[in-house]
């Protein structure tokens, strides 16, 4: 596992972006790397880039565990990537709406009603103004990714495309940022508390509260798109990195939340 000094790096600023604040990030050499911050948010991002290669998922950020030293101490983090290429940035939903529209998607989809018509809204929204398709099927994907894993943090500056600056085109976001799924931040789901009451309590994002209600939504607009193709046996061995950087009791937890999804969402292997 690779063992990493940031102390004489500058940290990448906070963007404010998520409900639940942000984990320290720094950029060098073409890589990202990122520190947990409430829990073990990179474990979650090594774990499900890994499963996600059992997948028939197309593109996703791939996340390593590292170490990292930084001012003193020793941080579990993840490194990956930059899945941006030259010329290209990151365009979030939320930005691009009030870009378009004069107002962000967020309030927007908070005037609508129905589910199943945010989904719509937002698919058609996106496939309108940079010109690509299938963009509910990418999003129902997300959505089906998202209750799987319990990922808490997809509000709408977590949706994004990318775009090049020379070209003026667009393509879909690889999959990313999973650092608040399987219960990561333990200030809310604390390690002595009932595993089955802390999944009960998450909460999702962001056309509905509820994973199902939106990711069932979304299926009946655009038909199921997820489809996994690993054992438990295979799930565990994925795990292992685990128990060097957290420890057994981490371990553990994870493997039983893993298990429980998989058990709750078969229709998906």
């Amino acid at each position: 596992m690779e063992i990493i000094n940031l102390d004489a790096v500058r940290q990448e600023p906070i963007q404010g972006y998520t409900s639940k604040g942000d984990q320290p990030k720094w950029q060098l050499g073409g890589r990202w790397y990122k520190a947990d911050h409430m829990g073990y948010e990179a474990l979650a991002e090594v774990l499900i880039s890994r499963l996600l290669k059992l997948s028939n998922v197309p593109g996703f950020a791939e996340y390593e565990p590292v170490l990292i030293r930084y001012r003193g101490k020793e941080i579990p983090g993840c490194v990956s990537k930059n899945f941006r290429g030259k010329d290209e940035m990151l365009v979030p939903f939320e930005r691009l709406h009030r870009a378009y529209k004069g107002r962000g998607l967020a309030a927007v989809l908070g005037g609508i009603d129905e589910v199943q018509e945010r989904i719509r809204y937002t698919a058609d929204f996106i496939e309108q103004t940079t010109g690509l398709t299938e963009v509910g099927k990418y999003l129902t994907l997300l959505l089906e990714l998202d209750s799987f894993f319990l990922n808490e943090d997809r509000h709408t500056n977590n949706l994004a495309v990318i775009r090049n600056e020379k070209t003026k085109e667009f393509r879909l976001c690889p999959i990313f940022d999973n650092g608040l799924a399987l219960l990561a931040d333990l200030n809310d789901y604390p390690l002595d508390k009932d595993l089955y009451d802390c999944i009960r309590r998450v909460r999702a994002k962001p056309f509905d509260c509820d994973f199902d209600v939106q990711a069932e939504a979304a299926e009946k607009l655009y038909g199921m798109q997820l489809k996994f193709s690993f054992s438990e046996k295979e799930a565990s061995r994925e795990l292992e990195f685990v128990k060097e950087l957290y420890g057994e009791k981490i371990y553990r937890r994870v493997e039983q939340v893993l298990f429980e999804q998989m058990r709750k969402y078969r229709v998906y292997f």
